[in-house]
């Protein structure tokens, strides 16, 4: 919490974001001429209950016209429909544009231009400021602190509620910020939220210093709606626009499309053709209670447009890419398409995942996704880390040519500049060199914390299916070899071989292809893998070991999917650990969804225990969890610690899950053996080295050195053997020379093509055969039947919180291309 955001003063942040209407503007003479304190009447307002100093703000804000063109308005009811918010939260209050304000004391998250936090004042002896998440101090730059959760736990409660409705607002709209005045007895602050982080004012005596207050709302009053942070290039469609009434034409069933079921179709068909799935999803997608908008997205020097509504996937988290994806609506097609609206890390070498699926396509890589059109959306950068870099100076390295001035609001009473960098909590991204922002290269202040987001749209032809909804488990070991196999042909491609570092269950999606044999003329539908979200990608350079350039000092992966080693240890990642994330994808599947021979809850609590839980080291590090390291240490899938209770499958899966696990258990153990060689070759080397160098001269006795205990009587015993004098002082472990079978099988995981010819010899029908019944649907249990069990021993917390609550959307994997 402490790390993302940075404090300002309340005239820098009013300056930067809120500045003054130019003289010439119609609206400016309709600043409210005020010769006394508005607020008198909150002169206590430390003594008033949230309610009470809730109610008196509103009043006083809108009787005086503090705000003219805006309204602010109570949400205290709670939104009777929960398709915007399933846990129908509820803002204490928010502004509006005059002409569409409520009346009904809902929050109407569609429409807020700026929700409201109040707080009443609960001054404490142990915390007197105890309903505030911040602190103003003086001695840190930016002149504003966070309280620790081991501070004051309503505090860090405090800011997750405020954090949630910045949260939310950006989910239901379009947004680049989301500004926020929270009240807290007779002080306010002032935050602005973006992907990086919250800038945030200083605490502000609105009673004392009302006309910096009442200067601040009038100023806000007639900014623009993308000064107050609205995507302008998105649209907000009416009922009454061509674009929403073309919407709910092109969700009307209809009998031409093809239905999903694999097999061989009835009827010959004509491109372009329609799966029943795609339009199911975009009808599902236009919910009453969801906005509707048209957004652009460039398509080299042009623009094209699409209509969306409701997200078929949205990040959990305000601060990092922040995606969504869409079912979208091509309006120069009228096709069907996959829209991703992310804000991604901006940085020098980090390609954009268009300019990637590029030259995927180009180079005929199947199994990927093709792109219609893709760039960034204007010049729309997350600022908050600019923020603070203003106020953490450091000497900056740039990309060519000395330090440059990024283009930022800047005050217009002050003349220093703002910088910043941004995070990417909901992807594990790392961070690598900094790239030019605008006109200018951005700082690249190493310890900043945070990190810098672009806004990047990207449309591509395939709208794909969930991994869940395969039929059987030879299916699903099907589409994971075809993704296997695109990952690597991506890998070993002449002219641009990458790794695609994020393969994890939501990014394996099943696409059904429609196959025409000419012979028989007998068209027919089967269901292919897709290896999508390909952002994180980067080139090998090390092409016999399959190791990609480490520019970034943090693990990158979802963290439920990665290899154990990455999880272990620092190194760069190899092909042998996306192949063991492809193993995992298998695993979580086969587990929660087909036959085995344990019961729900046990298979719940395993998952949890496998991909969510982990360990932490000596040195803070978060480490792979005790499960997952010893599935590959033992190559067994082992319920319990006394290893009594093995996880088995029906039919094949049990094998071919048994045989990947032998594999990666033997590259482990070839692994350890090789990095110990290597710690014994460097301490030889350096044993060499201090050996050719002149002894120390010896200090002369001072008597403070202790005399050697004299055991020569002990030496004249029977029994005594003098020690080997050059492994006397060894505390090197032993030698473990790996047997030839796991020589071999160490092999067979560092490169794609014996576990290809694996999977295929497993799909082979003359060799295995598979039952077509051992898919059971869902096996974690409902939330009210399951709990997350205790932390076992060693184990810290969760990689994602589980509750009885949110369990079930935790680990359900969802189509995002």
């Amino acid at each position: 919490m402490a790390t993302n955001f940075i404090g300002n003063t309340k005239f820098e942040f009013a300056d930067s974001y809120f500045p003054r209407p130019p003289p010439s503007k119609s609206d400016a003479c309709s600043k409210p001429s005020l010769s006394a304190n508005p607020f008198e009447e909150l002169k206590e307002a430390n003594t008033m209950s949230k309610k009470k100093l809730r109610d008196a703000f509103i009043d006083i804000v809108n009787r005086h016209g503090l705000a003219p063109g805006l309204k602010i308005g109570s949400c205290k009811t709670r939104p009777g429909n929960a398709d915007i918010d399933p846990d129908r939260r509820k803002a204490d209050a928010a502004f509006w544009r005059e002409d569409i304000a409520p009346s009904d004391d809902q929050p109407h998250w569609i429409d807020q231009v700026m929700p409201v936090v109040f707080k009443g004042w609960k001054a404490s002896k142990s915390d007197p400021f105890s309903q505030d998440p911040y602190y103003d101090d003086a001695t840190v730059p930016g002149g504003v602190t966070a309280a620790r959760e081991t501070e004051c736990e309503l505090r860090s409660k405090v800011f997750g509620q405020i954090m949630s409705y910045a949260q939310l607002v950006f989910t239901v709209q379009h947004r680049k910020a989301v500004f926020m005045p929270i009240v807290i007895g007779r002080i306010c602050r002032f935050l602005r939220w973006d992907h990086s982080g919250a800038v945030v004012t200083e605490a502000i005596d609105y009673y004392e210093d009302w006309q910096f207050l009442c200067d601040v709302l009038w100023r806000i009053s007639q900014c623009s709606d993308e000064q107050l942070g609205i995507d302008p290039t998105a649209t907000r469609l009416s009922d009454s626009d061509e674009e929403f009434k073309a919407m709910d034409l092109a969700a009307v069933p209809n009998p031409d499309d093809i239905d999903k079921t694999e097999g061989p179709l009835d009827t010959p068909l004509k491109a372009p053709y329609t799966f029943k799935y795609v339009r199911d999803m975009f009808r599902d997608s236009l919910a009453e209670q969801w906005p509707r908008y048209k957004l652009e997205v460039p398509d080299g020097e042009t623009m094209k447009y699409f209509l969306v509504c409701k997200p078929v996937f949205c990040a959990e988290h305000l601060l990092g890419r922040g995606t969504r994806g869409y079912v979208a609506l091509d309006c120069q097609t009228g096709h069907f398409v996959w829209l991703k609206d992310a804000w991604r890390a901006y940085y020098l070498l980090l390609e954009k995942e268009g300019d990637v699926l590029a030259k995927l396509n180009k180079a005929k890589v199947p199994n990927v996704p093709t792109v219609v059109c893709h760039g960034d959306i204007q010049d729309q950068t997350t600022l908050t880390s600019l923020v603070w870099e203003l106020k953490n100076p450091r000497p900056r390295r740039t990309a060519s040519g000395p330090s440059q001035q990024a283009d930022l609001p800047q005050p217009s009473s002050s003349s220093s500049s703002k910088r910043k960098r941004d995070d990417a909590h909901d992807s594990g991204v790392d961070i690598p060199s900094l790239k030019g922002l605008g006109r200018a290269d951005p700082p690249s202040c190493d310890d900043c914390p945070l990190r810098i987001h672009k806004h990047y749209r990207l449309v591509v032809e395939e709208v794909a299916m969930p991994l869940r909804d395969f039929k059987t488990g030879k299916q699903l070991v099907y589409i994971i070899l075809q993704c296997i196999f695109a990952h690597h042909k991506a890998a070993t491609d002449a002219e641009n071989p990458i790794l695609h570092r994020d393969v994890s269950g939501g990014n394996i999606l099943i696409y059904p292809k429609v196959f025409h044999d000419e012979a028989s003329n007998v068209w027919s539908v089967q269901w292919s893998g897709l290896l999508a979200d390909w952002e994180m990608s980067k080139p090998i350079t090390d092409k016999p070991v399959g190791k990609v350039q480490g520019r970034q000092p943090e693990r990158t992966g979802t963290w439920q999917y990665m290899s154990v080693a990455l999880l272990s240890r620092g190194k760069s990642i190899e092909t042998c650990d996306e192949l063991e994330s492809f193993l995992y994808v298998l695993i979580y599947h086969a587990v929660r969804y087909l036959k085995s021979n344990v019961s729900d809850v046990t298979v719940a609590d395993y998952l949890d225990a496998f991909f969510d839980q982990y360990s932490r080291a000596d040195d803070g590090r978060l480490t792979c969890g005790a499960t997952k390291r010893t599935a590959i240490e033992t190559g067994r899938l082992m319920i319990d610690r006394d290893a009594t209770l093995e996880l088995k499958f029906n039919g094949p899966m049990n094998n071919l899950v048994r045989k990947l696990l032998s594999w990666f258990k033997s590259h482990r153990t070839v692994t350890l053996y090789k990095l110990h060689l290597e710690r014994k070759k460097e301490q030889q080397r350096q044993a060499q080295t201090q050996a050719q160098m002149p002894p120390p001269p010896r200090s002369p006795p001072d008597g403070t050195l202790k005399r050697r205990l004299n055991f020569s009587d002990d030496m004249d015993s029977p029994g005594w053997q003098e020690p080997a004098s050059d492994s006397m002082f060894d505390d090197t472990e032993d030698d473990f020379e790996p047997s030839k079978k796991d020589w071999r099988d160490w092999k067979n995981v560092t490169a794609h093509f014996p576990i290809v010819r694996l999977l295929e010899g497993y799909l082979d029908p003359g060799l295995f055969a598979w039952p077509t019944d051992d898919k059971m649907g869902d096996r974690i249990p409902q939330a009210a039947k399951w709990v997350a069990p205790p932390r076992s021993h060693g184990v810290v917390t969760k990689i994602i919180s589980s509750t009885r609550s949110n369990k079930r959307a935790r680990l359900q994997d969802v189509p995002c291309v």
